[in-house]
């Protein structure tokens, strides 16, 4: 958690983790600022697990449509953070990886959120597979600087039964 309350136990959690998910509302563009301001989990990590892998984490992606969200958004001169400004984000930071997820959909569930995580910690994840531009913007999976389908690097993480992975 971002939270200053857990700063003294937050390191407590990263001995053996594989993956790191650094989560933000896209529904609250304010929430992806405290990504790049919150400094002292960067230097945590790379303290604590210097090898896990990161990823950025946009949560709440249906929210991006939702009426009531764009009018309280609008009121306030903001705008739901766009796909490009999560995964530019997630290059900022030096983050393997940027998804978004919804838990109120079935497609890009939090499921596929641990999914992509694992491919990820034992480096399946497809980097020449092209961004396919007809896919809807609530459907993206990504890794930079491709955008792999789960189904096809899914295939290849079977084969390699042996590996695991601790996410954090």
């Amino acid at each position: 958690t971002g939270s200053p309350y857990y700063d003294n136990v937050r390191p407590l959690s990263y001995p053996d983790s594989d993956a790191v998910l650094i989560c933000f509302d896209i529904s609250r563009p304010e929430t992806l600022d405290s990504v790049l301001k919150k400094a002292s989990w960067k230097g945590e990590i790379q303290e604590f697990c210097p090898n896990t892998k990161m990823l950025l984490v946009g949560c709440k992606s249906d929210l991006r449509t939702d009426v009531s969200t764009l009018v309280e958004l609008s009121n306030h001169r903001q705008t739901p953070v766009s796909y490009d400004q999560g995964a530019n984000m997630a290059k900022q930071i030096g983050a393997a990886t940027y998804i978004e997820c919804s838990a109120l959909q079935s497609e890009n569930s939090v499921r596929d959120i641990f999914h992509v995580a694992t491919l990820a910690c034992v480096n399946k994840t497809n980097k020449n597979v092209k961004r396919n531009k007809s896919q809807r913007a609530t459907k993206r999976i990504s890794h930079m600087p491709g955008r792999p389908e789960l189904s096809t690097v899914a295939t290849d993480l079977r084969k390699d039964k042996a590996k695991s992975c601790t996410v954090m």
